[in-house]
């Protein structure tokens, strides 16, 4: 099988992918565990947040029209009432601080750098309305609103919006834990403690596993496996010792292509099933996937560009649907400086430089094709994704960037 079966466009592996993706278990943990975790529970409050009028100021709580006509030196003069659990009647001020609940009778929050103090009366030289300064009772979340929807992978933020609804434990996705092995005799553990001199010069550091523990943990448990030697026996033996155990499914990379020491697909189809090996993509048009023991086999190329690429065309969807994550990627939209070449009948992932202008955004591509060149990858700020019935993209005209930090 060392040829490429007839190379399957993306939109087709996706579909495909798609029907092979098992979604994990549920579990249910507490809130503050729960970052880069994906919801599986639509999270409706069960409270009016914030739970009571309250100031969005330092300064003095009045009834807003009680201030009208102030100014510096037409200051309007208000009794201070020091007793906050008192309604206030008309012409009178309590002090409040910041998150205080206001007293009932007022409707605005005068800033403190607006009044002076004068023993029990308060000068007050701006106005303000009825409503100015105070965060009113719901303001930020009602009561039985849906605040975070299923299919959300929770971020900072979100963490603290449910430590702010009270919601202590919430139900999510577990995460898969993901095999990830390296195969070739070239390639050293960058992490040994003193490798030989003869091993630096004449080895390649294994970089794709760490590439893809480091992606794949977005929404998944990496388990780095190591590094195989380019042996068919050892590939075999290594991709079953892997699936025989706990883990649920396996990123394997090297060894895809067609070569005569690429025993990677043919290792996959001895044990279980290619589903497809050869997608129209560029970088990363050896990409296979198959079965073992009803887990998921990702077979990788070696170059890490291509690795990289083959990641977020076809495993992230994979692994996204596998969590439950419902949510698009962020992208942010920029226009070409210059023509992007592509042909039609691949999908091409660019990696492009995002030029910030006071005027927008701009694109650049990077002058590089070659899928070993990790460089281009730390020198772009993000990729953009050409359809396989695109000829290109034309200077000027408006892309869809996904910059590498989006979900």
């Amino acid at each position: 099988m060392k040829l490429f079966r007839t190379l399957i466009s993306l939109e087709e592996a996706l579909r495909t992918l798609s029907s092979y993706a098992k979604g994990t278990e549920i579990e249910e943990i507490r809130f503050e565990a729960a970052l880069n975790r994906v919801l599986a529970e639509d999270v409706v409050s069960l409270i009016d947040s914030p739970p009571f009028d309250r100031a969005a100021m330092d300064g003095y709580a009045i009834r807003g029209e009680d201030s009208f006509g102030a100014a510096p030196r037409n200051p309007v003069f208000l009794k201070i009432n020091r007793r906050v659990e008192e309604e206030i009647g008309a012409g009178e001020c309590v002090p409040i601080a910041t998150g205080m609940p206001v007293p009932k009778g007022s409707n605005a929050v005068v800033m403190l750098e607006y009044t002076k103090e004068l023993g029990d009366t308060l000068e007050i030289f701006k106005p303000v309305t009825p409503g100015k300064n105070v965060s009113f009772k719901g303001e930020d979340v009602k009561k039985g609103e849906a605040v975070l929807k299923a299919g959300k992978l929770l971020q900072a933020h979100d963490i603290g919006m449910l430590a702010s609804l009270f919601k202590i434990t919430v139900k999510v996705y577990k995460r898969a834990k993901i095999g990830i092995i390296s195969t070739g005799d070239e390639l050293i553990d960058p992490t040994l403690q003193q490798p030989e001199q003869e091993q630096r010069h004449q080895k390649i550091a294994d970089a794709n596993s760490y590439v893809l523990a480091a992606l794949t943990q977005k929404v998944a448990v990496p388990y780095r496996m190591g590094i195989v030697r380019d042996n068919y026996d050892g590939i075999k033996n290594a991709l079953r010792s892997a699936l025989e155990g706990d883990c649920e499914g396996l990123l394997v990379s090297g060894g895809s292509s067609v070569g005569k020491r690429d025993f990677l697909a043919d290792a996959v189809e001895e044990l279980g099933e290619i589903v497809f090996h050869g997608v129209a993509i560029r970088p990363g048009e050896p990409t296979g996937f198959g079965i073992v023991n009803n887990k998921p086999v990702f077979v990788l190329p070696g170059y890490p560009v291509a690795t990289i690429s083959a990641f977020e065309l076809l495993v992230r969807p994979f692994l996204y649907a596998m969590h439950g994550v419902t949510e698009e990627r962020s992208k942010i939209f920029a226009v070409a400086s210059k023509k992007i070449s592509s042909a039609v009948g691949r999908t091409d992932f660019v990696r492009v430089k995002v030029i910030r202008t006071g005027e927008g955004h701009y694109v650049e591509p990077l002058r590089v094709s070659g899928s070993g060149i990790l460089s281009s990858m730390t020198k772009s700020d993000g990729f953009v994704v050409i359809a396989e019935n695109k000829e290109g993209v034309a200077e000027g005209e408006r892309v869809a960037v996904t910059e590498y930090f989006a979900l």
